[in-house]
């Protein structure tokens, strides 16, 4: 275990944001090299290290969600707890990683893959141009200890930008700067059914009570994370009384305020944020839809939205309302980083790994999860038939400052990992 924890406190060294993760790579395969593994790199920065003859690959995403002061983690550990002082941890995926590495120091026939930009569309998984050897994928990004996971959603983003037209404020209005901070966020997968408050839709409804005329608007931290954060700059022609919830400060006056923008913020409020259909199966969202990112810039609004959908035709049907929704008000919409979901399955691995959880986690089972897991992209992308099965240590609050990782999780999962190396090989 401690194994583990040293090598976490190597990988959390190091600022790996997504699309900034070269550090992090040359790590990777300076690691695996001293470890005695050979190791191939392709053109997306995924990398797979390879000794003897394995017939398992672990997998993990190197990339991970920068909040707060990530390019300098200090790690703190309460009661079995480990956290981050003021910045996301990037346990997800990092204590995959950190398992993987402590693999990798014990056995001589294995397989290990780390991909790369996971958390920004799987884009690792979708470009890999590397070979898998082994016929079994044990994926590490599960976040649940004792859940096997055996299929996940789909997803897609959706873009939708306005050109903004302009009138002129009155010489009488005065300017402020309305914000909100420090809601718990959350990831806009696993967290999306927790009813968690998204700051961009309470800061929209408090604008729309104080009748406010809207001259700039941003919120939001990353298109695949619940808003914690968001801010307005708007001009008033009478009395200025807000919700405790926000801060207010004057600012410097503006000449213009952006046409119809009531029209906008009724939109915005409007929108249906959160889970949209429920698995009784699986128990948890069959699909949902986050407005995670809302900015203006230079006379554009820009307004970024991810759905989440457990099969092919929901997710188009979800992606297509949601770009009807913002076309009402003239907005062009694409989509983008769009992956398929993995359809659950039981194989010969995943009922090996049952055996294995349930040594260490009575009542274990098969689960799908509304997030993203690579295991779909990456069996499609080889030429053989390849089974993947999912598991993890517990993690809360991914993606946000609550970040939070279950020490004794990691410790039993690496066992179950180590069991089931054993058992395959």
């Amino acid at each position: 275990m401690q194994k583990i924890l040293d090598y976490f406190k190597v990988i959390s060294s190091i600022p790996r944001c997504s699309f900034k993760t070269d550090c992090m790579r040359k790590k990777i395969v300076e690691i695996s090299k001293e470890l005695g593994f050979s190791v191939e790199v392709d053109r997306t920065g995924n990398i797979i290290a390879k000794k003897g003859s394995p017939k398992i690959c672990l997998q993990s995403h190197y990339d991970m969600v920068c909040v707060g002061d990530y390019e300098n983690i200090e790690l703190i550990t309460t009661n079995g707890i480990l956290r981050a002082k003021s910045s996301s941890l990037g346990a997800d995926n990092g204590m995959g990683m950190a398992i993987m590495f402590a693999m990798m120091e014990k056995f001589d026939n294995l397989e290990c893959l780390f991909t790369n930009n996971e958390e920004v569309g799987l884009i690792g998984a979708k470009e890999l141009e590397l070979e898998i050897k082994a016929d079994n994928l044990l994926n590490l990004d599960g976040e649940e200890a004792g859940d096997i996971y055996i299929g996940c959603a789909g997803g897609v983003d959706v873009i939708s930008t306005i050109n903004l037209e302009y009138e002129n404020l009155d010489t009488i209005d005065e300017v402020f700067e309305i914000s909100i901070d420090g809601l718990d966020g959350g990831h806009s997968g696993v967290d999306i059914d927790k009813n968690r408050p998204n700051a961009i839709k309470l800061l929209a409804r408090e604008l729309l009570n104080l009748d406010a005329k809207l001259i700039e608007i941003n919120g939001g931290e990353f298109r695949n994370s619940i808003p914690r954060s968001a801010s307005a700059i708007v001009s008033f022609d009478k009395n200025l009384t807000v919700d405790s919830k926000f801060k207010v400060k004057k600012v410097d006056n503006e000449e213009k305020f952006i046409k119809n923008s009531s029209k906008i913020l009724k939109t915005i409020y409007a929108f249906a944020q959160g889970v949209r259909g429920y698995s009784k199966e699986f128990l948890i969202p069959l699909s949902s839809v986050n407005l995670g990112l809302i900015k203006t810039d230079d006379g554009v609004l820009k307004i970024d939205c991810s759905c989440r959908a457990m099969s092919g035709e929901d997710l188009d049907q979800l992606a297509q309302e949601t770009k009807s929704f913002f076309e009402l008000i003239g907005c062009s919409v694409k989509f983008s980083s769009k992956h398929a979901p993995w359809i659950p399955k039981v194989g010969e691995f995943a009922n090996f790994v049952k055996r294995c959880m349930l040594k260490d986690y009575e009542g274990a089972d098969f689960r799908a999860i509304h997030a993203g897991l690579e295991c779909g992209l990456l069996i499609s992308s080889q030429k053989k038939r390849i089974e993947a099965v999912s598991i993890g240590p517990t993690i809360r609050n991914p993606h946000s400052l609550n970040e939070e990782c279950d020490l004794k999780s990691v410790e039993k999962i690496s066992l179950v990992v180590e069991r089931i190396i054993n058992g395959i090989n």
